[in-house]
């Protein structure tokens, strides 16, 4: 099994190049991590959808990553970085052995497991897709997590069946009211999808609703 060291990895839920990486991030510092060189078939597989890895897999990944952590070392259960020779990105699996995290890397350091790995030979990973992810318009990690933002507020106020509030959004973003609360949530929430200026008038009132 292969390793890279002393390398910086922020895990999130969906994958972010490193230029959108946000100063508030928990950015692991690791030590040392296994590396797997796979084909791109397989490699654009894991990537893009949610994956299972076999119980194996599992077993002989277990603790293999180390982080440094407050001046001393910990480790983790289950981390691994794969590559197809042409670009890397690292996965913190659960317990189940299902991807969870992903984490792209620094240029330099994405550098470096690129010249580490290119005389190496593939190895074959078992694992199952378990969900695929439907292909989005490119939209920025920012536009997806004010888009987050939006739907939480807005779920949460038809939730409370709160049609004043719903009816108030509607005359801010379309300049005239709504008689049906269903009505009204729908249309405001087709309205989250669009980055206009809706959008922005929506994440203003509710950050201002929430920071009272």
């Amino acid at each position: 099994m292969n390793y890279i060291y002393d390398v910086l990895l922020n895990f999130q839920k969906e994958y972010y190049d490193f230029f959108e990486w946000n100063k508030n991030d928990n950015i692991y510092h690791i030590r040392k991590i296994p590396i797997f060189k796979i084909n791109n078939h397989e490699y654009q597989n894991i990537k893009k959808n949610i994956v299972k890895f076999d119980q194996n897999f599992l077993n002989s990944i277990n603790l293999k990553t180390e982080q440094f952590k407050q001046n001393n070392l910990s480790k983790l259960k289950y981390c691994f970085i794969i590559s197809n020779n042409k670009e890397c990105f690292a996965i913190k699996l659960n317990k189940n052995g299902i991807s969870i995290n992903k984490s792209s890397l620094l240029p330099s350091e994405a550098e470096d497991i690129l010249e580490l790995i290119q005389l190496e030979k593939e190895t074959k990973l078992n694992y199952q897709i378990i969900k695929q992810k439907d292909p989005k318009p490119f939209k920025t990690r920012f536009e997806i997590e004010n888009e987050k933002f939006i739907y939480d507020c807005l779920e949460k106020i038809y939730k409370q069946n709160n049609f004043q509030k719903l009816n108030y959004l509607c005359l801010e973003c379309f300049n005239q009211e709504e008689k049906n609360i269903i009505t009204a949530y729908t249309k405001l929430k087709t309205e989250i999808k669009n980055t206009n200026q809706n959008f922005q008038k929506l994440y203003n009132i509710f950050k201002i609703i929430n920071q009272k």
